[in-house]
């Protein structure tokens, strides 16, 4: 299956298709994993992007190229080290999991949680309370927990 099939298929079978599709993969397709969650993170800030810079005298161009830099760069090191500080967390409470589970747990839900900064964008271009707004990257940062702590038993019971 195609990494957008699984995407749209693990809202439904988190767990299948992590067995299936997601725990085989090697760093590298790791990787490009990462990378195509950043990239949704990128498209699904365009909405935003175009608001602030009709609101602002910022240029869009300075504004996407600014974000280009964040999201495609700097945001891969970003996770890099945060998969890097879990495994060492979870090495001092003795949990059986390799760096390579714990990368691929944090990366797989971050790219599954990422077609929601879409509708999240959405919604901080739109007139809502602000109190929808806070609640909606609450609902968002919650799912995305929920799936790195599903993904995370999965590769703990892992035999292969």
């Amino acid at each position: 299956m195609s990494i957008v099939s699984n995407i749209f298929f693990s809202y439904f079978s988190p767990v299948k298709i992590f067995n299936d599709q997601i725990i085989k993969k090697t760093e590298g397709q790791l990787f490009g994993v990462l990378v195509f969650g950043c990239l949704i993170t990128l498209i699904s800030q365009f909405p935003l992007l175009y608001y602030r810079s009709l609101s602002s005298l910022d240029p869009l161009i300075g504004m996407f190229s600014a974000n280009l830099v964040a999201v495609l760069f700097i945001t891969p090191l970003f996770f890099y080290v945060c998969s890097g500080i879990f495994f060492l967390v979870f090495r001092l409470f003795k949990f059986r999991l390799t760096s390579l589970q714990s990368r691929m747990s944090l990366f797989w839900s971050f790219t599954l949680v990422s077609p929601w900064g879409l509708v999240n964008s959405l919604i901080k271009v739109t007139s809502c309370p602000i109190w929808f707004e806070v609640s909606f990257s609450i609902f968002i940062f919650l799912i995305f927990c929920m799936f790195f702590y599903y993904f995370l038993k999965v590769c703990s019971e892992y035999k292969g």
